[in-house]
């Protein structure tokens, strides 16, 4: 019930005080006769028997408070050990991860080397629709091309290595290995313009990105980008391909326009996939 050790001892020594007064009380009334003279030495015994009582009352409180407070001794004892495991423990956690952060440490601190070669590619796709003119009967020029802009989001600290273009008209889907093209190529009635530049995004990513525009009034055109990069020490820059000449494989590696290109609207931008 939670009583202290005192209120238990004191409750043994008033049980034993009651019996004992009550025992003498019944001794009293069963020897009681006619002759109401006291006998000599009782009273002497009665006292004596309240004493003994009481004596031995203490005594068992006494035994009592002193088995409890053992007990209490031996669940402290218990408690502390756990105690001192439970410190032990958790001090080897913290040892354990204190190693680990400083084996993350020494990892991050050599992922330029560890990423030195290693190489990612991600694309953008945009769907440009054929033009049109408020007089219908007139095909549109270069002049009312639609301009928009292909971009593909890599991280900041990235090497672009090549920026390859694509380009196909209407929706068939061919391969695009057969529609590969080059800046400034006449790719009818459309083109990839310019030179790529790119532009710093949130999170350490930046976006590279190419024009394209189109003024083809028989049909949209499918303009797709893929810019291939890595880490590491950039790579020997490659010859240049003659402009309007058609890409052997591969597009000319970004370089920064002279002038930095006006950006183009949200929703002129293509969403970039990425892809492994």
């Amino acid at each position: 019930m939670g009583l202290s050790e005192t209120i238990l001892a004191a409750m043994i020594g008033a049980m034993a005080t009651v019996s004992a007064a009550v025992f003498q009380l019944v001794h009293a009334w069963r020897s009681r006769k006619v002759d109401t003279r006291p006998k000599k030495g009782t009273t002497l015994r009665s006292a004596l028997a309240v004493l003994a009582l009481m004596v031995a009352s203490a005594a068992g409180g006494f035994l009592f408070s002193e088995f409890l407070k053992q007990r209490n001794a031996e669940d402290m004892r218990a408690m502390r050990d756990e105690l001192k495991e439970l410190r032990a423990f958790i001090a080897e956690g913290r040892a354990q991860a204190a190693g680990d952060a400083a084996g993350a440490q020494a990892a991050a601190g050599v992922m330029p080397i560890a990423m030195e070669g290693v190489e990612d590619t991600v694309e953008s796709i945009a769907y440009v629709p054929a033009c049109r003119r408020t007089d219908a009967a007139t095909a549109c020029a270069e002049a009312d091309a639609q301009r928009i802009a292909l971009c593909g989001t890599v991280p900041s600290y990235a090497r672009v290595d090549r920026i390859e273009l694509f380009a196909q008209p209407d929706a068939v889907q061919n391969p695009w290995e057969s529609h590969q093209a080059a800046f400034e190529q006449d790719l009818g009635g459309a083109r990839f313009t310019g030179k790529s530049f790119e532009y710093a995004q949130a999170n350490d990513l930046k976006a590279v990105c190419v024009n394209f525009m189109q003024w083809s009034s028989e049909h949209p055109h499918i303009a797709r980008i893929l810019v291939q990069y890595g880490f590491g020490d950039a790579p020997k820059p490659a010859e240049q391909p003659v402009e309007g000449a058609q890409s052997d494989g591969h597009a000319p590696a970004v370089i920064a326009a002279d002038g930095r290109p006006a950006i183009p609207s949200a929703a002129s931008l293509a969403t970039p996939v990425s892809t492994r």
